[in-house]
């Protein structure tokens, strides 16, 4: 199988007291790395398993025979990017190219911190919050259950899980403070202007729309 085993990309301690320990053990070891195990014994021995995630995900999306495929798969996907989406110490203003388009998409920061908490309020039961972008801006966007924008043609920037998995041990039923201390405490705005950056490498058109690139890193 061409699907490398997940990984945190700190150890579990390291977003305290934002996020306890504990929470980042059981999130990964009994939800994360579960999906993943369930994922291998589904696609083994079958064409399937020489897919990349990202392959994977896009091939079985849609189809109702292989649903269980996608489920687990696109549940190590968005988890990945939910670990590189925090770090230790993080949260706060945004900074760098995304904070240039933030400014022009929402107006300012404060306005993209309550759209994103709004979101993330209206959000009916399990699935996810995303920045994405999309048509050449970026988009608050949310998604149910192990869906992912992945498939919609969406560039992920940032990624929140919504599952009450994730925030229970440390809030309970509070899920406006896990998303607060996911905004103040903990969202890592490098994660996203890696990825800004290599969208404008891959266009000129881009790295004009995506001001604030610097030009080295912008050349297609």
């Amino acid at each position: 199988m061409h699907i490398e085993s997940p990984a945190m990309p700190y150890n579990f301690s390291d977003l305290e007291p934002a996020m306890s320990r504990d929470s980042l053990v059981f999130h990964f070891l009994r939800h994360q790395r579960v999906c993943y195990d369930r994922l291998r014994l589904l696609i083994r021995d079958t064409a399937l398993a020489d897919l990349s995630l990202e392959e994977l995900i896009r091939a079985t999306e849609g189809n109702p025979a292989q649903h269980a495929v996608f489920r687990w798969a696109a549940e190590v996907w968005n988890h990945n990017l939910y670990w590189r989406s925090m770090r230790s110490r993080g949260g706060g203003s945004a900074h760098g190219p995304v904070a240039e388009q933030i400014r022009i998409r929402f107006g300012s920061f404060e306005r993209f911190a309550q759209e994103f908490r709004e979101t993330a309020h209206e959000h009916f039961g399990s699935g996810w919050i995303w920045l994405v972008w999309r048509e050449e801006t970026l988009q608050i966007v949310s998604t149910a259950n192990a869906s992912t924008p992945l498939v919609r043609g969406d560039v992920a920037l940032l990624a929140l899980d919504l599952w009450e998995h994730a925030y229970y041990l440390d809030f309970q039923n509070r899920r406006a403070a896990y998303v607060n201390a996911f905004l103040e405490d903990l969202v890592d705005w490098d994660c996203a202007n890696q990825t800004l950056i290599k969208l404008a490498a891959r266009s000129p058109t881009r790295a004009a729309t995506l001001q604030g690139i610097p030009r080295e890193h912008a050349a297609p």
